[in-house]
């Protein structure tokens, strides 16, 4: 059977050597120079001359899937494990916000912070009646709960905890696995909050956000012009970790603040191993309105810093958006709002305008205009993707992107087409390779 290279491959330098990573199947093979020359030859000359010339390094080649058969569809692949993903039935993801007020006036936010918006007790009745529903679902296997906003804290005893009750004490009598989550500026938390979930044997994670160390998260994120938040927020993060709340560090870094990030690990090393290990994780994510500059080394040297403090990273350069994909993405995910409306993207406004359903008087999803058979249907249709190295690990970011461009009738790319930057990329994931093998291999000695 002819065999051809696969599209998802990508050969890069990498230390003293070469690797051949597939995006697909998300394997790499370090190659000395010579191997590498010969498979650049092939690729040029046709890879049927390898398996003359190296019979041995061909068939390596082929039972690791850098080489396909002749006529594979790759690209329906990847649509195949992408509807496996999406589609499943089991897991549903159900988001709140219980108001749109914030304590905070981040200078980047997207929302308008609403003073007045908060739930009503009717509101929490159709919630509460969604939630039976779903958990009712004989197919479902998982739900989670998550609380967005504004900031979800603020009204936490009035508007939270009765949502809360009804949730776990429905998915436990209907045997359902649940998890709680919060996406917070950690500003709230306090000991009656730990106490709340102590008391009823719970626990939930926390996403907490950090915008740069104390000098630049206090101009961001200040109570007043006097007060800043930072210490609280790092206490409060240590408070929640010891008592064994997972916790997600988001720190939003520009081109300004990023040289400082590194000094935040010096915030949160202190806490013990046993606890940051299974509790903490720390997220780097640029704010998407700083995009003047390459700071991609200070970032590697930063995330370089953390690890040296013990402490577990993530960043934007390693996505997985096929078998991680982006909540929206799932039919089983919905966000309702304060005011009974329906979305699915919380990185977006909740303007009335924008919204796609609302949550019945009987606690029944109401998708209008088809709009949840249109973002299922999104992906897919933009021609770079479908000849992309990374469309395994990308997917074109998520379905809120997809609908936009569709929208907008323009092909995109997140990375702006620019071959260096999915380079990134594939490095950082022939890391996290190299790292996860040295880890495995140190336990067993």
């Amino acid at each position: 059977m002819p065999y051809t290279f696969s599209m998802f491959n990508s050969v890069l330098p990498y230390q003293q050597q070469y690797a051949l990573y597939n995006s697909f199947t998300q394997k790499v093979v370090f190659l000395d120079p010579f191997l590498k020359d010969l498979l650049v030859a092939a690729i040029h000359e046709g890879i049927d001359e390898l398996q003359r010339v190296h019979p041995q390094f061909y068939a390596y080649l082929v039972s690791e899937a850098f080489l396909v058969p002749q006529g594979t569809d790759e690209v329906e692949k990847v649509k195949q494990l992408v509807r496996q993903v999406d589609e499943d039935e089991s897991i549903f993801l159900l988001t709140i916000n219980p108001t749109l007020n914030c304590n905070f006036k981040c200078w980047y936010c997207y929302e308008t912070h609403l003073k007045q918006s908060r739930l009503t007790p009717e509101s929490i009745e159709k919630i509460n009646k969604l939630i039976s529903r779903i958990a009712a679902r004989p197919q479902l296997k998982e739900f989670n709960l998550s609380f967005f906003g504004g900031e979800p804290l603020l009204y936490f005893h009035k508007q939270v905890v009765p949502i809360i009750e009804h949730f776990y004490q429905t998915c436990e009598r209907e045997n359902k696995h649940y998890g709680i989550s919060f996406t917070t500026n950690g500003y709230l938390i306090d000991d009656d909050f730990i106490r709340f979930f102590d008391e009823r044997r719970l626990r939930c994670s926390l996403q907490i956000t950090l915008d740069g160390h104390r000098q630049h998260h206090d101009t961001v994120r200040f109570v007043h012009a006097q007060k800043g938040s930072y210490d609280e927020i790092i206490q409060n993060i240590h408070k929640l970790v010891w008592n064994g709340f997972f916790v997600r560090v988001r720190i939003n870094f520009t081109a300004k603040n990023i040289g400082e990030c590194y000094r935040i690990a010096d915030d949160l090393c202190d806490i013990d191993r046993s606890f940051s290990d299974r509790f903490l994780l720390v997220d780097f994510h640029r704010v998407w309105q700083d995009n003047e500059g390459d700071v991609y080394e200070l970032l590697e040297n930063t995330l370089q810093y953390f690890k040296e403090k013990g402490l577990k990273v993530d960043n934007r350069y390693s996505p997985n958006n096929v078998l991680h994909s982006c909540y929206a993405d799932k039919r089983n995910s919905a966000v309702v709002n304060y005011d009974g409306n329906l979305f699915k993207c919380t990185a977006r406004d909740f303007a009335k305008v924008h919204r796609e359903g609302y949550v019945s008087e009987e606690g029944e999803l109401v998708w209008e205009n088809n709009s949840l058979e249109r973002r299922m249907q999104a992906k897919f249709h933009n021609p770079p993707c479908l000849k992309c190295r990374l469309l395994p690990l990308c997917n074109g970011g998520c379905s809120q992107h997809a609908l936009e461009a569709l929208e907008e009738g323009k092909p995109y790319c997140v990375y702006g087409g620019d071959e260096h930057e999915k380079d990134r990329v594939i490095l950082q994931k022939i890391q996290e390779i190299v790292e996860a093998h040295a880890l495995a291999e140190a336990k067993t000695v």
